[in-house]
């Protein structure tokens, strides 16, 4: 079965804690929480609603997820997914989204640098090609999930968000 997915937005965990007892347990800053925000606000004044945020485990890129599907009026649509794990490859990331194929847009909130190996992948650039920041946002549009079948369409630092 093709998979519907037509748009994915990468977003990267807002500004967290730079340490805790575990890598797993940061959480986000006040600027974190304001850079998670602005993303929401922007993608609610653009309407940008993507039909489910996927979220790595790790408690950073929840908090942002949620976030941002606050400012959506769609809380109930964040899942957490362990494919978004730091150490995800681009083969570990497609071979996730399959279980959101039926979705026409989707947004992966997770961690660098894999997020920008992901994206290099999709837009077959060099992987050192891309760097997202925290709570940048990109836009790719896809003509399948596999490697060389994604198109920037934005790339936007949370700064002129």
């Amino acid at each position: 079965m093709e998979s519907t997915i037509q748009q994915i937005y990468i977003l990267r965990h807002a500004e967290a804690e730079p340490e805790s007892s575990s890598d797993q347990l940061r959480t986000l800053t006040g600027k974190g929480v304001k850079q998670a925000k602005a993303v929401g606000r922007f993608c609610r004044e653009h309407e940008i609603v993507p039909g489910v945020i996927i979220s790595s485990p790790f408690i950073r890129a929840r908090e942002t997820a949620k976030i941002v599907a606050s400012e959506l009026d769609m809380a109930d649509a964040v899942h957490t997914d362990d494919f978004l794990k730091p150490g995800m490859t681009p083969e570990c990331a497609l071979s996730g989204l399959e279980r959101y194929r039926d979705e026409t847009s989707v947004m992966l909130v997770g961690h660098e640098p894999d997020l920008s190996t992901f994206v290099g992948a999709l837009i077959e650039s060099r992987p050192e090609g891309v760097h997202i920041r925290k709570a940048g946002l990109i836009q790719l549009c896809v003509s399948g999930l596999k490697p060389g079948a994604g198109t920037l369409e934005f790339f936007f630092p949370v700064k002129y968000l």
